[in-house]
């Protein structure tokens, strides 16, 4: 396996990972005893807006460099 390959099977095993226990926390709430991303989120906002901010900003950032992998290092 390539180093490419490897890293497609890394990153495409954390995504399911995590998106199938947030696509179920969602749809059926009652298959899942946590609250999904969005709807803690929510819950965080009802009750501090400023640190929700904060927590969407660095969640942007960790997502920016996350698909754009090598920048800003490049």
């Amino acid at each position: 396996m390539t180093e490419d390959q490897i890293g497609y099977v890394v990153w495409g095993a954390l995504t399911v990972f995590v998106l199938i226990p947030e696509v179920l926390a969602a749809v059926r709430r009652e298959l899942v005893p946590w609250p999904g991303f969005t709807r803690t989120v929510v819950y965080l906002q009802a009750r501090s807006p400023r640190i929700t901010m904060l927590v969407l900003a660095l969640f942007a950032v960790l997502i920016v460099h996350i698909v754009w992998y090598p920048w800003p290092s490049r």
